[in-house]
């Protein structure tokens, strides 16, 4: 692991644990073990880190949304594993969802860079969606925009489920990403087909064994 990798992980899970407010580029060297000018020669501030710590978010999302295979063979199961996919990595960079409106303020460049982001998702999910409309388990839209509306359902819970667990959610902290998983996977029933509506039942049965 390089430096930078070294002060990228640790920044990580300082961040997560105490949110970045509360953790400076002192904090960080000494969690470390390494001095603070060592430390800026790298990254000047912890926005510089933050910053950095989005670019993979973004990296490690696209590895999945760019890579057409993904949606072969769809059905039901497949986008519940994509959306899970994305509620993990949303988790593991918590800090940035939980703190984003601070960290957008101070870094205006994030906000472009999650739009970017989401419009990126929205041409993956579109594609998953028309999918499962020609594998018989979603219906096609009966108002204009139906699916778009529910494209932004899906991106609202999906980014910001983290604000509304650290205030409201009282389970097991082990339990809370998959709770809101299967929260925001709700969302897709009215749209499902009988044989939509049969997998969604087989998948309920399935992600009840994990909880």
């Amino acid at each position: 692991m390089t430096t930078k990798e070294r002060i990228l992980h640790t920044s990580l899970q300082l961040f997560n644990e105490q949110g970045i407010d509360a953790v400076t580029v002192r904090h960080i060297a000494k969690e470390l073990g390494m001095s603070h000018g060592n430390l800026c020669y790298h990254f000047p501030n912890t926005d510089a880190i933050a910053e950095k710590l989005y670019e993979q978010l973004i990296n490690e999302l696209n590895a999945v949304l760019n890579e057409p295979a993904s949606l072969d063979a769809v059905n039901l199961q497949t986008l519940y594993k994509l959306a899970a996919f994305v509620f993990e990595k949303l988790y593991k960079y918590k800090f940035l969802m939980q703190d984003f409106i601070s960290l957008m303020r101070r870094i205006p460049s994030l906000k472009q860079k999650h739009r970017d982001l989401i419009n990126n998702r929205r041409v993956f999910f579109k594609a998953g969606i028309d999918a499962g409309i020609q594998a018989g388990f979603l219906k096609p839209e009966i108002i204009a925009g139906q699916y778009e509306n529910f494209f932004n359902q899906l991106f609202i819970i999906g980014d910001f489920w983290l604000v509304s667990a650290e205030i409201l959610y009282e389970g097991k902290e082990e339990d809370k990403l998959l709770t809101y998983l299967n929260i925001a996977f709700t969302l897709i029933v009215p749209y499902l087909t009988e044989k939509g509506l049969a997998e969604y039942r087989e998948l309920q049965k399935q992600t009840e064994t994990l909880q």
